[in-house]
């Protein structure tokens, strides 16, 4: 009996086919020459084109890639899900400090700038915190430092800003110490090797970040009220899911692959609506969703009460 379902053996080749132009996509960003043969798997795939020296990616694609604040780490990051992915076929657990150091460098600069990017979103939608971000002096919690970019980018934008940065990662600590010293950002950013769920501050930060993505369940837990505690009265908390929890994309492909990746690096897999409703939970007030462009983190703001 015919059916329109192809075969187990055709659809495991399929994916494996996008695997192989996912990779020959990533290694085509840096804008090398590409050989016959690699160009033409991308021209097959609509993403490039020959031209008369070669192949190249497509102009739409360069410009995209170009205006991209990750443009250098993009490809390390393709690279480390397609690892990720390799891991998981094979049963390997997960391993979560598996970059080497230039990846991991690139990735923070870029979770910098798509901070910054947050800021000037929040900024534009949210009542005062366009003022905040003017207030000389503010204190800013970055919990999951990594390499310091994020209270870098605080620092660097708020005039007379301090940052505490804590992580449970000592080799997070170490790049961040030097990367904080390039940028001439080391005096006003402290760094601590610290839990966040063992986070014992007091009324000592007007501004926090807790993305969940390098946080486990129960340790986010524990952080809600901390955080809280360790915030001045009125004091805003930004955090961050890569769950969005949006109705169109529940159910689909791509956010059962999220739950999956989010589950195996052991973070914390609740969405935006669980987020939001455990803010309120742990005591936050003024609790709500800042949409963000599809594809991005979906971010969730609370302050601590007065």
């Amino acid at each position: 009996m015919a059916t329109s379902e192809p075969r187990l053996a055709a659809r495991v080749d399929a994916l494996m086919t996008d695997a192989w132009v996912l990779a020959a996509f990533a290694s085509a960003v840096n804008g090398e020459p590409l050989s016959e043969e690699h160009g033409a798997v991308l021209g097959a795939a609509g993403l490039a084109e020959r031209v008369s020296e070669g192949w190249r990616l497509r102009p739409d694609h360069r410009a995209e890639l170009a205006g991209r604040p990750d443009a250098d780490a993009f490809p390390g990051r393709i690279g480390r899900i397609l690892r990720q992915a390799a891991d998981a076929a094979e049963g390997v657990p997960a391993r979560p400090d598996g970059d080497d150091d230039a990846v991991f460098t690139a990735e923070g600069r870029n979770s910098g700038a798509q901070f910054g990017e947050y800021l000037d979103l929040l900024a534009a939608r949210l009542p005062g915190v366009g003022g905040l971000l003017r207030s000389e002096g503010l204190r800013f919690l970055d919990v999951g430092t990594g390499i310091g970019a994020i209270a870098a980018e605080v620092a660097a934008r708020v005039p007379g800003a301090r940052a505490v940065g804590i992580d449970v990662q000592p080799r997070a600590l170490r790049l961040a110490a030097a990367h904080l010293a390039e940028r001439r950002l080391d005096d006003r950013v402290e760094l601590r090797l610290e839990d966040v769920a063992a986070l014992t501050d007091a009324g000592a930060y007007d501004l926090a970040w807790l993305p969940l993505s390098v946080i486990g369940t129960a340790a986010a837990a524990e952080a809600l009220p901390r955080i809280r505690g360790a915030l001045r009265p009125g004091g805003l908390l930004i955090s961050a899911t890569a769950l969005r929890g949006a109705p169109e994309e529940r159910g689909t492909r791509r956010e059962a692959v999220l739950r999956w990746r989010v589950d195996r690096m052991g973070s914390t897999p609740w969405d935006a609506g669980e987020l939001a409703a455990r803010l309120v939970m742990a005591g936050y007030v003024d609790v709500q969703e800042v949409r963000t462009p599809p594809h991005a983190m979906a971010l969730v703001v609370a302050r601590a009460p007065h």
